[in-house]
């Protein structure tokens, strides 16, 4: 007789627009879990959810307090999606409650929070998956199958040119433009292209030089809106990150991309522009393309599903997510040295972020 999986009891923290989107986009919509509990400490988030709840009539226990619901709420799994300055706390104390915890990026605000998040997880035994779902969508896997074509790649670009950050609603209000609770945008918005960075390049960043400022839309703030990032890896290999946080929104049916990926090696040319991928061989000029018809455009719902998948897959067997600690731990240390190297005008090493924080960057 096959056995019956039984769902994973599932608590989710953090309710705004993401947690929302994943509620209704990825956990209902996947057997794999059963919601039991939510957690907001911003009561209109919380009792907006609570109406969605109640509109399926699918039963919740509702909270305020993460750690009144670890005592008291039925759950294996904690999906973290509140605010970037609450998650070294709330996920070590999932952690500590022996709890599995998937945890939105970026893993911590800090090199020593990320640390404790590091220590925390070590102790526990339990599954911790950051939320770096650029390496399950579709469009970089398909990079990722077509990279043996280009021979030995040599260079990355990332080119993220898009409007400013949505205003956020909270307890702090926009804390997404305030450097103390979002570690700075490099960390806040772009630790996602550094995973790929690092993904791609297979080897250890040693050198980082950024320049930014914010003199065209944060003027009032403490957060860049335009940068340029270098990071050289002891491979040989060198990535190029252009941000701009005040291009023109993406219209229906336009030809702008909001976020372009490529890589260039000696025997070809890759490239993502949105949802379509292109290869070019150098030496007959041939080209390829390959579209990824995209379901649901809300909130990086379809590249969230497929690591929602996996994570249920690693809590039932042990085995360890593809964006586990380490790989939350390497984004980290590129982003903070960014950060670092944009403020203080010079080249941040990643053994000076090393040696000051403890933690070690793992190819």
């Amino acid at each position: 007789m096959e056995q019956v999986t039984q769902p994973i009891k599932t608590a989710v923290v953090g309710l705004g627009m993401m947690g929302n989107s994943q509620i209704r986009n990825c956990l209902w919509k996947l057997p794999d879990f059963e919601i039991t509990a939510i957690c907001d400490p911003f009561l209109p988030n919380l009792s907006a959810c609570e109406a969605l709840f109640a509109e399926k009539s699918k039963p919740v226990a509702c909270y305020r307090d993460h750690r009144e619901m670890l005592k008291e709420a039925d759950c294996d799994l904690v999906v973290v999606v509140s605010p970037d300055y609450t998650h070294e706390q709330i996920a070590c104390d999932c952690l500590n409650a022996g709890k599995h915890v998937r945890l939105e990026k970026p893993l911590a605000t800090t090199l020593r929070g990320c640390r404790n998040v590091r220590d925390a997880h070590a102790a526990s035994g339990k599954i911790l998956q950051i939320g770096l779902e650029l390496r399950y969508a579709a469009p970089t896997r398909k990079m990722r199958e077509w990279l043996p074509r280009l021979g030995k790649v040599k260079m990355l670009t990332c080119n993220e040119f898009r409007p400013p950050f949505l205003p956020k609603r909270g307890a702090i209000d926009n804390w997404i433009t305030q450097k103390r609770y979002s570690g700075g945008t490099l960390l806040e918005k772009n630790c996602h292209h550094f995973d790929l960075f690092n993904w791609f390049a297979a080897s250890r960043p040693a050198r980082v030089f950024a320049s930014g400022d914010n003199r065209v839309i944060y003027a009032d703030t403490d957060v860049l809106d335009n940068a340029f990032v270098t990071v050289e890896y002891e491979n040989g290999m060198r990535a190029m990150l252009s941000l701009c946080l005040f291009a023109p929104k993406k219209a229906p049916g336009s030809t702008l991309n909001e976020l372009e990926f490529g890589m260039l090696g000696d025997c070809g040319r890759l490239e993502m522009r949105g949802d379509d991928v292109f290869v070019w061989d150098r030496a007959d000029g041939a080209e390829e393309r390959w579209h990824y018809a995209r379901q649901n455009f809300e909130a990086h719902s379809d590249d969230i599903l497929p690591s929602m998948v996996e994570l249920a897959d690693c809590i039932r067997t042990g085995r360890e997510p593809v964006t586990g600690i380490r790989e939350g731990i390497d984004s980290a240390l590129v982003s903070f040295a960014a950060e670092r190297s944009a403020e203080e005008q010079r080249i941040v090493t990643i053994h000076e972020l090393e040696e000051e924080s403890g933690l070690r960057f793992l190819v």
